[in-house]
């Protein structure tokens, strides 16, 4: 494992390890550990998950403190404590996390761990919006709208929608503007984004992280939400390869299988929405996992490849 975490770092560093970078091998190595620790939680080892997100978390690591404030929240390796959650939740917010201001904002919203206070539950989904969060510009723009002032409220609404992020502030739009015209996929590009995910199933059936990824575009907006969590995460293409890997490693036996996707043509981009089902085996704990995908893809040349790509994964069942 310590040489597989070696050469992990490489793949989340873009410029050479050097004594002038430390910082940025500090950043790789701590996200390796998230991602390390996002495999253990797939894997359903939640006691073990939790230990590793408090290491992180009493670190100052932000990711670390947000996953053990949903792991309070949720009762999941420990007993639920949603006013440990929102001390987590808190303390990520406060080191500027936009995820950590809307689980803020969130808590004062509803009353979890706290007393409800509408007040500190406005501002603290403003901050969280200003920061780009989809979920808090969502919530704000509908509220602000719903108030009577539409111009901002819509403006929220829409920076929420930008780029597929946020499924709710499209269809709002949509509803209110007029949704497009969606067409069938020509029989080209059907046959293309077809071979793209055929290629894909391939990799992940051999567990090739490497090969996984290799049709996602550099710059792809990646979105991730883990088993009984609500937030996404983004993730790099690097950073996909390596959760992938580290989930690979995780499992004595695994596989993976892909339902017909459906394929939609919107304004030259393929929308591709699939089910696919995972099970991971390690000694007598088995994980069964369906993974809603959406992704997003772009034909040239005959070839498919992926500029868009988010990942639902939950518990059978869930």
């Amino acid at each position: 494992m310590r040489h597989l975490a070696c050469l992990l770092l490489g793949t989340l560093l873009s410029t050479p390890l050097s004594a002038g970078n430390d910082e940025q091998t500090r950043i790789a190595r701590e996200m390796i550990q998230v991602l390390d620790a996002y495999a253990v939680y797939k894997m359903g080892d939640f006691d073990e998950a939790f230990e590793r997100y408090r290491q992180l978390a009493e670190a100052g690591n932000r990711q670390g403190m947000l996953n053990l404030g949903n792991m309070y929240a949720a009762g999941l390796g420990t007993a639920a404590d949603l006013k440990q959650a929102l001390t987590w939740y808190q303390r990520a917010a406060d080191a500027g996390d936009a995820i950590g201001m809307y689980e803020v904002a969130r808590a004062h919203d509803l009353g979890l761990g706290t007393e409800a206070d509408p007040d500190q539950a406005a501002q603290w989904y403003r901050r969280a919006a200003e920061q780009d969060n989809a979920e808090a510009q969502w919530t704000l723009g509908e509220r602000l709208y719903e108030q009577g002032q539409h111009s901002v409220g819509l403006s929220w609404i829409r920076a929420a929608a930008r780029q597929g992020e946020h499924p709710q502030a499209q269809q709002f739009l949509a509803s209110r503007e007029g949704s497009r015209t969606t067409i069938t996929p020509t029989e080209h590009e059907r046959r293309a984004a077809l071979a793209a995910l055929a290629t894909v199933d391939q990799a992940a059936q051999r567990q090739d992280a490497a090969a996984l990824v290799t049709l996602i575009d550099d710059d792809a907006q990646i979105l991730v939400r883990l088993p009984h969590e609500r937030n996404w995460q983004h993730l790099s293409k690097a950073q996909l390869r390596t959760l992938w890997q580290q989930t690979f490693a995780q499992a004595d036996e695994y596989s993976y299988q892909r339902n017909e996707p459906e394929l939609i043509n919107a304004g030259g981009t393929i929308l591709a929405f699939s089910l696919i089902r995972e099970k991971l085996k390690r000694g007598d704990r088995i994980q069964q996992l369906e993974i809603r995908e959406n992704a997003q893809l772009r034909v040239r040349d005959g070839k498919a490849s992926i500029h868009g790509l988010r990942l639902d994964i939950r518990q059978q069942g869930e």
